[in-house]
């Protein structure tokens, strides 16, 4: 859920209490991809998507955590039949809409901070709706907040928006709406009654519901608005969590069924509300990240539109600071305007690949920039990102 006109950090303290109580057309492959593909590869069109665990996620939590107490669906359902790089690097400035622009189009994006024009250079959307000559429901984006409703299309001549992916953010509520959603969990919280928080987060949610609307400018074709309003109405009958990023994810699955987009992205955020200092909170939020994208997997596993075809690509968009005497690092991700606090807790992530050609069990050290992503998926799809932009790594997560 994003709020119009209120500070999404603001949403963010009283959302993660609801989210707990609720608790390119024809075939698309070179021979080289081809075989090393072998019979896990269907004839017909590959698919690519990228999930972000965005908001910003530590190794230290993930895939550094001997446990792995808050990814275990990653670490042991996903992981295992792909390649993990363990030193995914951040070179661009340590904030969402940059490093997720950045990854969708293999350049370090949006210097100037403006995240209200689109990306300066094709996104992997464009270059494969233009190569594939694709209807744009072949192409979408869901990203967890409207500072990322540009990060599906670009400035470029060539590209741009009648090439754009389609743009799903969560459903906003008003301000009025969020003061009391506030106020009620404030007065609930300060009863000291777990149920009483219970309750006053199910009240919440209903408020959510109630007066909600959902944004359709990012949609492209009447097709997709239809969908999209569709898939808000069943949400609104709904009961339950209003995790954001379960409602992307949702949508997601619904499209996956009722489109087969060919190319998707899925930018999830609640993590970030490790800025308002609790812990407990934040690895709730990493492990509530790590079963949605279990669920995208599954999805990915189940229909046959994706099975042995779909190359899926786990990364956090950056991480989040070190811990320093005085100064607990969970809970920033550095200043971007500045650069103050970047650390190797922010610049250091990693990444999973998984899907047919891609080495089970492999795992890759050496220092990869995260805006690397794009030119390995659109590689897979046998394509090039643009001029500049990073090179593939499917070289070094091949079977063959």
């Amino acid at each position: 859920m994003t709020i119009s006109g209120v500070s999404r950090r603001t949403f963010l303290r009283s959302a993660a209490s609801v989210t707990l109580a609720g608790a390119v057309g024809g075939t698309l492959y070179n021979s080289c991809l081809a075989a090393t593909a072998g019979s896990d590869f269907q004839n017909g069109r590959r698919k690519l998507i990228v999930v972000l665990f965005g908001g910003g996620t530590r190794s230290s939590e993930s895939v550094d955590d001997p446990e792995h107490r808050f990814i275990r669906r990653l670490w042991n359902e996903i992981a295992p039949g792909g390649t993990l790089f363990t030193n995914m690097r951040v070179e661009g400035k340590v904030v969402h809409p940059n490093s997720d622009g950045s990854i969708m189009t293999g350049h370090w994006e949006w210097d100037d901070i403006d995240w209200s024009r689109p990306v300066r250079n094709p996104t992997i959307f464009e270059i494969y709706r233009k190569a594939a000559v694709a209807e744009d429901t072949n192409c979408w984006a869901f990203v967890y907040a409207s500072i990322l409703a540009k990060t599906g299309e670009s400035l470029s001549a060539d590209y741009g928006r009648r090439y754009g992916a389609n743009i799903v953010v969560p459903p906003t509520i008003g301000r009025q709406t969020a003061e009391r959603m506030s106020h009620l969990m404030a007065s609930a919280g300060s009863s000291g009654s777990a149920e009483a928080e219970a309750e006053a987060a199910a009240k919440c949610a209903q408020l959510a519901r109630k007066t909600g609307g959902i944004e359709t400018a990012g949609l492209r074709s009447r097709a997709a608005r239809e969908f999209l309003l569709e898939q808000y109405e069943s949400w609104m009958d709904q009961s339950g969590t209003t995790s954001h990023d379960a409602f992307l994810v949702e949508r997601a699955i619904g499209c996956m069924k009722r489109f087969a987009p060919d190319v998707m992205s899925v930018c999830l955020g609640e993590i970030d509300c490790a800025h308002y200092g609790s812990w407990s909170r934040y690895v709730e939020a990493i492990r509530r990240t790590d079963e949605l994208t279990w669920r995208l997997w599954r999805t990915v596993e189940e229909l046959d539109s994706y099975k042995g075809r779909t190359l899926m690509l786990i990364l956090p968009d950056h991480g989040r600071e070190l811990d320093r005497p005085g100064h607990w690092g969970f809970i920033h991700h550095s200043d971007f305007y500045t650069g103050a606090g970047t650390d190797e807790g922010c610049r250091r992530v990693w990444m999973v690949a998984r899907g047919p050609g891609v080495k089970a069990g492999g795992v890759i050290d050496r220092p990869v920039p995260i805006t690397a992503a794009a030119a390995t998926g659109l590689e897979f799809l046998d394509l090039e990102a643009s001029g500049g932009a990073e090179k593939s790594v499917w070289n070094l997560m091949s079977r063959g």
